[in-house]
């Protein structure tokens, strides 16, 4: 997510996304809420849309979207186990 990112000239968004992954290999929770956080509202990472030269490039954006969700159910995982809610 964050090669297409950069790809892409959103810089700012890889950065974010690699400091939540740097905090969660940590072990630290708070990389998971920070990376949760970082789908809601607008102007959110639900928002972005890759673009070269003002034209949104479709398997790039449907390989990104695929990428985006799958960090977002593994977070979204993460944080149901943190709060007990695994059933163990």
């Amino acid at each position: 997510m964050t090669t297409l990112l950069k790809l892409h000239g959103d810089g700012g968004w890889a950065e974010q996304i690699e400091q939540c992954r740097s905090i969660i290999a940590r072990s630290d929770y708070y990389g998971v809420d920070r990376l949760l956080r970082l789908y809601g509202g607008m102007g959110s990472l639900n928002d972005v849309v890759l673009q070269s030269g003002g034209v949104a490039p479709p398997e790039e954006n449907e390989r990104f979207d695929a990428l985006r969700t799958d960090a977002w159910e593994q977070a979204h995982a993460l944080a149901r186990d943190e709060a007990g809610g695994n059933g163990n």
